[in-house]
Parts: C-alpha cells; sequence; structure tokens
C-alpha cells in the first residue's frame, strides 16, 4: 500500500494505493492553520504504508510538514519526491530544461501517455490554468498557463476599487449585476482561453480536463473533455512504478 499525494497551489490531495487500485482522492486547503492537524487525524487510523509518494509544486516548507507527518505516524518510511526529466513512461519532455516544467504538469502528461494514447492535451483547471499537448509517439508539445478561473475573480476584486467581495454562480451570459458580469467574464476568459489553444495549435483526438473548476469548464466549453478529477495522482501511480524497474 502506497499514500499518493499532490500538493499544488493551494491544496494538498490525497489517496490510498492499494492492489494497484486508487481510491477517490481528498483534498485539503493548506492554507489554513490547522491543515496538519487536519491531516493528521485522516490519516490516524490508515494501516502503515511502503512508500509515500509527493507531487509538489508549493514550497518545500509545506513538503518538509508534511514528511515530518508521516515519519513520527509511520518511522522508517520510505519517501519520493518526483521531479521532471527529459524521458519517462514513453513520454519525452518538450522543454530545454527538463526540470523547469512543473511537476504537475509533468504527472499530468505520464497520465495521458498511458490512459489516452495518441494525439491529445490535458488541461488542468485549478489555481492555474495549463494546457499540454502530446502526439501520438508521447512527444510533449509544449504547454501554456494562464491564471485560473479563482485566481482572475480574486485578482480583480483586489486590483478594482468599489468592487467589494461577493459571491455569484457562474455562467456563460450577459449579466444584470456587477457580480455575474465578473464570473461571467472571467469564465468566457477561461472557457475561450482553452478552446482558442486547442482548435489553433492542437490536433487532438482526446481532450482531458482535470483540477478543481475542470467540471465547470466542460460544461462552458464547445469541445467534447473527459474528466479526470485525480489525474495527477494516477500519473503519480505510473511515476513510481517506472522509478522502481
Amino acid at each position: 500500500m502506497n499514500i499518493l499525494i499532490d500538493i499544488g497551489n493551494t491544496r494538498v490531495k490525497w489517496c490510498i494505493e492499494k492492489n494497484n487500485q486508487l481510491d477517490h482522492g481528498q483534498a485539503i486547503n493548506y492554507k489554513e492553520v490547522e491543515f496538519i492537524t487536519v491531516l493528521e487525524q485522516a490519516w490516524l487510523h490508515i494501516d502503515t504504508p511502503q512508500k509515500l509518494a509527493i507531487s509538489s509544486v508549493s514550497s518545500t516548507h509545506i513538503v518538509h510538514k508534511i514528511c515530518e507527518l508521516a515519519l513520527r505516524q509511520w518511522a522508517g518510511i520510505e519517501i519520493m519526491l518526483a521531479k521532471s526529466t527529459a524521458q519517462s513512461a514513453n513520454v519525452n519532455n518538450a522543454y530545454d530544461q527538463p526540470e523547469k516544467l512543473g511537476v504537475d504538469r509533468w504527472l499530468a502528461l505520464i497520465a495521458l501517455q498511458y490512459y489516452y494514447p495518441g494525439n491529445s492535451c490535458v488541461v488542468d483547471c485549478g489555481t492555474a490554468i495549463t494546457i499540454d499537448g502530446l502526439n501520438e509517439d508521447g512527444q510533449h508539445l509544449g504547454g501554456l498557463i494562464s491564471p485560473g478561473i479563482q485566481l482572475m475573480r480574486q485578482s480583480l476584486i483586489q486590483g478594482t476599487e468599489a468592487l467589494g467581495c461577493f459571491e455569484a454562480d457562474f455562467s456563460c451570459d450577459l449579466a444584470n449585476s456587477t457580480a455575474k458580469a465578473i464570473n461571467s467574464g472571467i469564465l468566457l476568459a477561461a472557457a475561450g482561453l482553452i478552446e482558442k489553444a486547442i482548435n489553433d495549435l492542437l490536433v487532438v483526438q482526446t481532450i482531458v480536463l482535470t483540477g478543481g473548476d475542470a467540471k465547470l469548464l466542460a460544461n462552458n466549453i464547445q469541445l467534447s473533455a473527459i474528466i479526470e478529477e485525480d489525474f495527477v495522482l494516477k500519473g503519480l501511480s505510473l511515476y513510481c512504478k517506472e522509478a522502481c524497474v
């Protein structure tokens, strides 16, 4: 049994892998002061795992806190920190400096090649929106990065006078209030980015959306897409198997 952890820009997402099966991922916001206590309680009754595998685009401080918790709970557990490389699991990295590619994007590409081989792309709809293409030979074609829906909304509210902080539904409609107009504009910006990038820059048979806003964006783009909620964790599982060969 292994524990797989994906530390993003806002959340820690983790799951248990047992007999080559991943359970449904659970997520905790690590911006909350007591997140380690919450994670400790979640892990309290888990049998001792063989390995703790981590994908992180966050600070080393968060990684260290999680590793310290794991070592307190399961002394001697093996800890593996995933890294982006030039090649792994039949995927070739397009970056001139492969280690500079975000490891979450790298693991999503590994999962994409394994589960959906061929001309395909993966769109991570989290704090940032990332789009990465892959051809039928497993060659990474490069990618794009943009602020995600929540980050765009937060930036607009913080950078504009007299808007305040408010909630409204997201929809792709002309709006009759400022709150709705902001959310509609942001959603259209994100959906338009995905559609234009895929239509203009890629030739794909399969589009995979992952991340916290995947369902929202899948419902608002004029493209057929597959939603994979735990795609980085699936890639991390494959990465671990490759590393053990």
